[in-house]
């Protein structure tokens, strides 16, 4: 990814991007989702929208390191369409991106490598018609204090712009928060000098 802080991913979405190839017609889109469901459910639609079309073969990335994959090739020989497009969103560097073509085919085969040129050529000319931007990655944290502290807790989580996911407010208090990440060495270093309150990470599954 762009940095170990920021997501790099699609800002504006691009549609009807249109290759053609000895009659068949390929036309891409793609859009920025926030997970799997959403990229689904985009691809549905299309598929709806396009019911006539021979294929609609797609991809997506997803999370902060653009671990989460999917290609599908959808009746196309394998890995000559869905494995093409996915390796477009990864040299653009993208995550939370979902990029799909439908075919309609032309009446002339092109055999597996002509497959794998138009995918890649029609995701590549679809994402160099998006608008990228960067997204803040955040981790979730949370911190325990006593109500005489609450001054120096809230304080501190406005001026680290700090988004209140939960608080429990009584003599105990608990707040839990998303912390931009790229903050949370700074953070530990703060918190570690002030040990009335306690300040803990949540780790990606839980605890």
């Amino acid at each position: 990814m762009s940095s170990t802080q920021d997501l790099k991913t699609i800002d504006r979405g691009a549609i009807d991007i249109v290759y053609k190839d000895k009659g068949s017609k390929f036309i891409g889109f793609a859009k920025h989702v926030a997970n799997a469901e959403e990229a689904m459910a985009f691809f549905d639609l299309l598929r709806n929208q396009h019911h006539a079309a021979n294929h609609c073969c797609y991809a997506y990335r997803l999370g902060p390191q653009g671990l989460e994959v999917r290609a599908n090739d959808d009746g196309e020989p394998t890995h000559s369409a869905g494995t093409p497009i996915l390796v477009q969103i990864q040299s653009f560097d993208l995550t939370n991106t979902a990029v799909a073509v439908i075919r309609y085919f032309g009446g002339t085969k092109l055999g597996v490598g002509g497959l794998v040129k138009a995918y890649k050529a029609t995701a590549q000319l679809t994402l160099a018609d998006c608008s990228f931007k960067l997204e803040v990655v955040y981790q979730k944290a949370q911190l325990y204090f006593n109500y005489r502290d609450i001054g120096t807790a809230m304080h501190w989580l406005k001026q680290e712009q700090c988004l209140i996911i939960e608080q429990h407010i009584d003599q105990k208090c608990r707040v839990q928060f998303n912390l931009p990440a790229q903050q949370l060495r700074h953070a530990q270093e703060f918190w570690n000098s002030q040990p009335e309150i306690l300040f803990e990470i949540f780790k990606a599954d839980g605890y």
